[in-house]
């Protein structure tokens, strides 16, 4: 079996990234792995040669239709070589468009991965006319796909609402390296940050509509005029930052602290009392797997891996998505009670040991590709 994967993992041009790793991994157990990566021209990218049968090729276009024109050609150039091909896209939308074409003009089938939740609820759709667009694109293409790899249960669930056949789906949760965030050290600048009896809370992610963050700081602006003793640390950054940072100004002071993106990620949570996800939607939510790893308690939201990873009251709170009361009750429960923190720390290392291994993950992956050869 060949393969051809189209996505946007620019770390295949970096040698030894997690990607490479992964790519070295899956091109043992294939006749030949080759992957196209949407890329612009500045970034400068050449084809890459990441083992003796996987390859790397940058369609190094002006701009985002140049890019699909550019995989189109590429894809149609490497499968005229002779063989049993499979065709694997990263996402349902433009990816999974460009695959639906190679499929239609060469024969071989195509495999469409989800990994973002696009379809279960209406809040990323709403966000932008180009997401209702490309909303319809998804469904046309999942409709057409040989075969889909999604990345949770709640995933799968939603695309068998939609008339996909069940069988026609395997579940492959996206690999977290938990080892990196199992055996960290508390990172000292952050745990500076509060005073004694204070409560530091924690989130991590890009500045825009999914993540919800009006959600989080006007909870936790209710838990202080509670009266607790709290600070709230926003790590990132996104297009949304200068009117968060105002927001977060107006209304609590100096408790809500933003910083830019952080080499010690997991430091940073190890030294948080709580971290808090308030996502609209998330396809896994791998951030909540690195936050059970480094032991520190999880409130979120009904999003992506809640349900079947975080369990409510086991490894974790979780809590309707949007719900102000339902986010700032579990807010001040965590905050409050040390003996549930600790309890849901504890359940978070007892999930982490079941998690499937790198290896395991890998061998998912190369089964939802046989899947669909087989569907062909």
């Amino acid at each position: 079996m060949k393969v051809l994967s189209i996505g946007y993992e620019k770390e295949l041009f970096k040698k030894d990234s997690t990607s490479w790793k992964r790519h070295v991994e899956y091109a043992k157990k294939v006749d030949e792995y080759h992957a196209i990566v949407f890329t612009r021209k500045e970034s400068g990218f050449e084809k890459t040669e990441i083992s003796e049968n996987c390859w790397s090729y940058p369609t190094g276009s002006k701009n985002k239709i140049g890019a699909f024109a550019d995989a189109y050609r590429l894809g149609k150039k490497i499968l005229k070589e002779k063989g049993e091909w499979v065709i694997s896209a990263q996402d349902p939308f433009e990816t999974g468009l460009v695959s639906y074409l190679l499929s239609r003009a060469t024969g071989a089938p195509f495999l469409v991965q989800e990994h973002g939740d696009f379809f279960s609820e209406s809040y990323w759709r709403e966000e932008t006319l180009r997401n209702r667009l490309r909303y319809k694109l998804g469904l046309f293409i999942l409709a057409r796909a040989n075969h889909i790899r999604a990345v949770s249960a709640r995933i799968r669930d939603t695309l068998t609402t939609l008339g996909v056949n069940k069988e026609n789906i395997t579940v492959t949760h996206v690999y977290t390296d938990i080892e990196s965030f199992s055996n960290v050290s508390t990172d000292t600048s952050t745990q500076s940050l509060t005073e004694e009896n204070e409560i530091l809370i924690l989130t991590m992610g890009r500045f825009v509509s999914q993540k919800n963050l009006g959600l989080l700081i006007h909870a936790f602006e209710n838990i202080l005029k509670r009266g607790l003793r709290a600070k709230l640390l926003i790590v990132g950054n996104g297009p949304l930052e200068e009117e968060l940072k105002k927001y977060a100004k107006g209304i609590s002071g100096t408790h809500i602290i933003f910083k830019d993106w952080v080499e010690n990620s997991s430091g940073v949570m190890k030294a948080a009392d709580i971290y808090a996800l308030s996502s609209n939607y998330e396809g896994w939510g791998r951030v909540c797997v690195e936050t059970l790893a480094v032991g520190t308690p999880l409130l979120m939201t009904d999003v992506g891996c809640a349900g079947e990873l975080v369990i409510d009251g086991h490894d974790g709170l979780v809590v309707p998505i949007g719900d102000e009361w339902a986010f700032t009750e579990g807010l001040q429960r965590l905050a409050t009670d040390k003996e549930l923190r600790e309890r849901l720390a504890q359940g978070g290392k007892e999930t982490i040991a079941k998690m499937p291994t790198f290896e395991r993950n890998v061998e998912l992956y190369i089964e939802s590709l046989k899947k669909t050869l087989n569907n062909s």
